[in-house]
């Protein structure tokens, strides 16, 4: 058959659906883009924001029109199954539960060895399933259920493999990875899955997605200090006020993300540290907000993912009252944005004639190749060798742009 997969959201869903385009390669099938008139199309949605169920929807009424047998799954189907049923009844919604189905429908006979990755280079292993936490504007605890961990050896198998099959990383992903372990039997946990994948590999480096800030220990950071774990931490604030975080539920206050932080910082050179901020949360006053600001100009975060507030039906927010309004989000997430800008550029400029490790991930028309660096830095590059996955050591001449250009070096 020829076959479409189609995925929104986070890299959880990104690693669910490679593991759906290994098991359609493996069983002799081809992978084809929507405007090729697929037999069969597999969307996985998202359902994080209100835009997050608009971009499904979208995504769902293209792919009906193509005359494909379409198939959702995902996080949206959890929330709106009635919705995506309106669009079409002749619509086939597997729930996350049952992803396992998706991989029936192409063939019962599936070796999970077969490495062929379709264009990624440097791979997503998901490590564990679901969250424990209730954030208070969250809805994906309801969608993605209680935490549940691969066994560890199970994902350093996969590792090895990618590491014999040529990759030099691989980015571990869940839904909330500083809960890896906390439902498998004796002492599993993030530290300790790091620790074997960097005991049964030689070469492969290893990339962490986002971690809470109290799951970031002294015994974790000696773990991370390995050369081959790559200096980056994504770690979620959403508000730098106390009062907001508390109506959020997030279990730590300001202090405790600061001081943190700041350690990270002094241990590592030249480390990259991102994070999440929501902007006009019910009840955010310009106090708050400005509080926020201030904690972010102080600390040493490179880069922000902002998101003006979003209700999600279902959670304790949604029912909160003094909601802020649409044009207030907009100019606050406005000014998050302008020191987000900076703080890039910033950053950026400081890796001019510095060296790094980078990924090489695809070939440009005029002649560069685009990779991905340790520190989490878009780098466009001059080789006479490429390969898709492989790790180099570039010099970085220059900054333009909103990304770095270097030289290989030999």
């Amino acid at each position: 058959m020829k076959i479409t997969v189609l995925t929104l959201g986070c890299k959880t869903n990104l690693a669910e659906s490679d593991d759906i385009k290994r098991h359609i390669l493996a069983s002799g099938h081809e992978l084809v883009e929507l405007k090729d008139s697929p037999e069969l199309c597999i969307i996985n949605t998202c359902s994080v924001t209100a835009k997050s169920d608009y971009q499904s929807r979208q995504l769902i009424r293209r792919a009906i029109k193509s005359g494909a047998r379409v198939v959702v799954t995902g996080c949206y189907t959890e929330l709106d199954e009635m919705k995506i049923k309106e669009i079409s009844p002749d619509i086939e919604v597997i729930k996350n539960s049952d992803k396992n189905k998706i991989l029936q429908l192409v063939s019962n006979d599936y070796q999970r060895s077969t490495l062929k990755l379709s264009g990624r280079a440097r791979p997503f292993v998901k490590i564990q399933e679901g969250c424990s936490h209730r954030c208070t504007y969250c809805i994906i605890p309801e969608l993605r259920g209680r935490p549940k961990s691969r066994p560890p050896e199970e994902i350093i198998r996969e590792v090895v493999l990618y590491e014999s099959s040529g990759y030099d990383e691989v980015v571990l992903t869940g839904i909330h990875i500083g809960l890896y372990g906390v439902d498998l039997k004796g002492r599993v946990n993030l530290q300790v899955l790091l620790e074997g994948l960097l005991n049964h590999t030689k070469r492969i480096r290893i990339r962490l997605s986002s971690l809470e800030v109290i799951e970031i220990s002294q015994g974790f950071l000696e773990v991370f200090a390995d050369k081959r774990v790559c200096k980056h931490l994504h770690i979620p604030l959403q508000s730098g006020s106390d009062s907001v975080l508390k109506r959020m539920k997030r279990p730590y206050n300001t202090k405790t993300f600061e001081l943190v932080v700041k350690d990270i910082y002094k241990r590592f050179d030249n480390i990259s540290i991102g994070t999440d901020v929501i902007v006009g949360f019910p009840g955010e006053t310009e106090e708050e907000f400005c509080e926020t600001l201030k904690l972010l100009e102080d600390l040493p975060i490179n880069y922000m993912h902002i998101f003006p507030y979003s209700d999600r039906p279902g959670t304790v927010a949604s029912g909160m009252r003094d909601k802020v309004p649409k044009s207030t989000k907009k100019e606050r997430a406005q000014r998050l944005r302008e020191l987000d800008s900076s703080r890039r550029e910033q950053y950026r400029a400081l890796q001019i004639g510095k060296t790094l490790r980078v990924v090489a991930e695809r070939t440009t028309r005029d002649g560069y190749i685009k990779g991905k660096s340790d520190n989490y830095l878009d780098v466009y590059y001059r080789d006479s060798d490429f390969r898709e996955g492989r790790a180099s050591d570039v010099k970085i001449l220059s900054s333009s742009e909103g990304v770095l250009f270097g030289k290989a070096q030999k």
